[in-house]
């Protein structure tokens, strides 16, 4: 991946559709094909419907200029068929762009939730500087503003095109010829049309300035504000033993000021458009009957061309409009767009650092039966410092290895042994991963029934609950042999050492050859501690056992001990991550050079 110059406008048509294309172009193509296929025939129609609307209003007026009852009786039942084709193809316009939209974006999701959660992306992902925060929101919200935004405006463009294209050889045909200073001028409608347009689009593009950075800020100050909203929630407890509510509701109030500020400024802008576009119609209903009233009242134009043309400029016009019409959606779509490529790009940064090779990398192997080895291993910090410098390390089965020292140190060891850190240079050996299991501070356990959660991520039907309930027991959780079919957010309901104790339970039941615990003792006393690794030694006694990090029992349990001291002068030992790292703390300009050029019409307050 090449390093971004500060100076340098990111890239945005050819990352989205690298990212989007797939889903028509791979597998199952041919049905969002079809779709499209017969959405384009729906917009067809809606255009020609509109197109015998405008001959209708000729025939109607004609008729009633002449007095003609019996014709201006039969256009009622001519309306009437123009009405129910519009309610038709109006209705079956929205459900296939609804469907080719939600399909789109089940799609879409899948492939960014896919890399994102895949190989501890998302763990690494959040650990690299740039603008990827709040993952959640542009998963859930960006994508569907991206995906129905796309659809929106493509099919909304290619039905003005449609109108433009027809109504202006109607409305041409329609102005005839008139004299300028003498000059005979064809097509004086259209020209008017294009220069009435035209203004409107200046005017609406110097009021509508502000708009487009104001939506943009909006989008993410809302983000914040719900990101803040779930960091609250998270760390619910923290905050109540701190008596730290006040606190807490001002900073959430804060947050909440900022999207009022934007707001307003949101506001201001769509209320000018408003007062423009409200002028804008009116008039452009208007202006073609006065041009064209003195054609009418020497007779050169019937009362029907005389509608008839008014209503073809209408739709010129409207067309010609486009651009001003859909501002807002632009700048929201556009914003949206780069807020999913922003963290795709996070994403497929990892993901290149994580596969790195040769001597600047951390070469990981995993072999089934192969023992756990660190050879000349240097492990660097995100930001591609050095933090420890060749480490050496054999442990074979059944080994006990306490491994101490600086507490960031020890824990990015701990990752690297875990396969998630990908950032340093050596050589690492290390079991199948159904042969191991790494344990962190606190273990993951997802929402269910606390027999989900406890097997995690093996299938619960696997275990008998005899087995089951034994290693609670043993872990000391015997309150819980009970509530095995209770649901619950358990990551929330039990306490620090229920946790803990419910992690060595937990490695009973799978039987690991190989386990890495990650400061998993430090929510226990000194006596538990010992106990608990004392039940993995007496259940699991040919598996060999690391502790990285705090462990309060005693270290006479261990073989070995190696205690870890951090490299502190900053060594740069990834110069091509350390130069990407700077390179992505710099301001970039945006991708979109008209859209930018209107963001700066706004500075936030």
């Amino acid at each position: 991946m090449s390093i971004s110059t500060p100076a340098a406008a990111q890239p945005f048509f050819s990352p989205f559709l690298r990212l989007s294309l797939p889903y028509w172009t791979g597998e199952g193509r041919w049905r969002p094909r079809i779709v499209v296929v017969a959405l384009l025939l729906v917009v067809i129609a809606q255009v020609a419907l509109a197109i015998r609307l405008n001959l209708w209003s000729a025939d109607l007026f004609d008729a009633l200029e002449r007095h003609a009852t019996d014709r201006a009786l039969a256009q009622i039942g001519i309306f009437t068929l123009i009405v129910l084709g519009m309610m038709a193809t109006n209705t079956l316009h929205l459900l296939l762009r609804r469907h080719l939209q939600f399909d789109w974006r089940r799609w879409l999701t899948a492939r960014v939730v896919g890399n994102w959660m895949a190989e501890a992306r998302h763990y690494q992902a959040d650990l690299i500087p740039g603008d990827h925060a709040n993952p959640d929101g542009r998963i859930a919200e960006d994508i569907r503003i991206a995906v129905e935004g796309a659809i929106d405006l493509a099919a909304s463009l290619l039905y003005c095109v449609l109108v433009l294209i027809t109504f202006v050889g109607i409305l041409w045909s329609l102005s005839g010829w008139i004299n300028l200073a003498g000059v005979p001028v064809p097509g004086h409608l259209v020209i008017l049309a294009i220069l009435y347009a035209g203004i409107g689009a200046a005017v609406a593009f110097v009021l509508g300035r502000p708009l487009v950075r104001a939506t943009d800020v909006r989008q993410t100050r809302e983000a914040d504000f719900r990101f803040g909203l779930v960091r609250s929630r998270e760390n619910a407890e923290p905050i109540a033993l701190a008596r730290g509510e006040l606190t807490e509701r001002e900073r959430l109030v804060e947050l909440f000021e900022t999207i009022r500020r934007s707001w307003r400024e949101q506001s201001t802008g769509l209320a000018r458009l408003v007062v423009l576009s409200s002028g804008y119609t009116a008039v452009a209903g208007v202006l073609p009957l006065l041009v064209g009233t003195p054609r009418f009242l020497v007779g050169a134009l019937t009362l029907g061309a005389l509608m008839q043309s008014a209503q073809a400029f209408q739709q010129v016009t409207s067309a010609l409009s486009w651009p001003v019409d859909n501002l807002p959606r632009i700048a929201e779509w556009s914003a949206s767009v780069e807020r999913v490529l922003a963290l795709e790009e996070a994403v497929q940064t990892v993901t290149l650092e994580a596969a790195r090779t040769g001597d600047t990398a951390i070469n990981l192997s995993r072999l089934p039966g192969s023992p756990l080895g660190l050879h000349a291993l240097w492990v660097a910090a995100p930001d591609g410092t050095a933090m420890l410098a060749d480490l050496n390390l054999e442990v074979g089965p059944a080994e006990h290895v306490l491994v101490d020292g600086d507490a960031d140190a020890a824990g990015a060891f701990f990752r690297v042994l875990a396969g998630i850190w990908p950032w340093g240079r050596g050589r690492v050996d290390l079991p199948a991963d159904t042969e191991m299991s790494a344990v962190g501070r606190r273990p993951y356990l997802p929402e269910g029934t606390l027999r989900r959660a406890l097997l995690f991520p093996a299938p619960p039907q696997d275990y008998p609950d005899e087995a089951i309930v034994q290693a609670l027991s043993q872990a000391g959780l015997d309150a819980l042999a009970e509530r095995l079919d209770e649901q619950g957010d358990w990551g929330r309901t039990l306490g620090g050492g229920e946790l803990q104790r419910l992690s060595f339970a937990r490695l009973v039941l799978h039987r690991p050859n190989w386990i890495v615990l990650g400061d998993a003792t430090d929510a226990l006393d000194a006596e538990v501690a010992d106990a608990m690794l004392r039940l993995i030694s007496d259940q699991l006694p040919g598996s060999a056992i690391i502790v990285i990090g705090r462990h309060p029992g005693s270290a006479e349990a261990f073989n070995r001990r190696m205690t870890l001291q951090r490299d502190a002068d900053g060594t740069i030992l990834l110069n091509e991550v350390y130069a990407r790292r700077q390179a992505a703390q710099t301001p970039r300009r945006r991708p979109l050079v008209v859209v930018d050029w209107l963001r700066q019409g706004f500075r936030e307050r």
